[in-house]
C-alpha cells in the first residue's frame, strides 16, 4: 500500500492540473483588432530628379530610344534620334554619384543637379513639364550631359 500511495496520489494530482488547465485557460492578451486594408497606393507623379535618374540609367544601359523619350518636344526638334544616339556613342556617360542628385523646382521647371563621383564638378538637368511629365532639356552639350541652351 506504501508503494501505491504515491502512484495515486501523483495520479489525483495530474488530473486536478489537467481539470484547472481546461477549466481556466491561460490568460491570453486580448486579440488586436483586424487592421483595415491598406488604401490602395495613389498614383504619384514622378519627381524631376527621378526622370534624370532614369535617363542617366538608360544612357547607361545604351538604351537610347528609352532616353531619347525622356527629351523635351523642343531637345528631340533640336537632336534627331540617330544624331542623338551618335552623340550618345562618341560622348558616354560620366562616372555620376547619383545618391547626391539635388532638385529644385518652381512651377513647370526644375534643375536636377548631380555631382561628378571623382571630380568637384557637376552637371545641372534643365527639365520642363510637358503634359504633366518631367522632360530633359538637351539642345547643346551631350546627351549626358547638356545643357538648355
Amino acid at each position: 500500500m506504501k508503494v501505491r500511495l504515491p502512484l495515486l496520489l501523483l495520479m489525483i494530482a495530474a488530473a486536478l492540473i489537467a481539470v484547472a488547465i481546461l477549466r481556466f485557460p491561460s490568460v491570453r492578451p486580448p486579440a488586436s483588432p483586424a487592421r483595415p486594408p491598406s488604401p490602395p497606393p495613389q498614383k504619384t507623379e514622378s519627381s524631376a530628379q527621378q526622370l534624370v535618374l532614369g535617363y542617366l540609367e538608360s544612357l547607361n544601359k545604351k538604351d537610347f530610344r528609352a532616353a531619347y523619350s525622356q527629351l523635351s518636344k523642343a531637345s528631340q526638334q533640336a537632336h534627331t534620334y540617330e544624331d542623338f544616339i551618335s552623340l550618345a556613342e562618341k560622348s558616354g556617360v560620366p562616372n555620376y554619384d547619383l545618391s547626391a542628385a539635388r532638385e529644385k523646382t518652381e512651377g513647370d521647371r526644375s534643375s536636377v543637379t548631380v555631382p561628378l563621383a571623382e571630380d568637384p564638378a557637376e552637371a545641372t538637368f534643365t527639365m520642363v513639364r510637358e503634359d504633366g511629365a518631367w522632360k530633359v532639356v538637351f539642345i547643346g552639350g551631350v546627351p549626358a550631359f547638356p545643357y538648355a541652351e
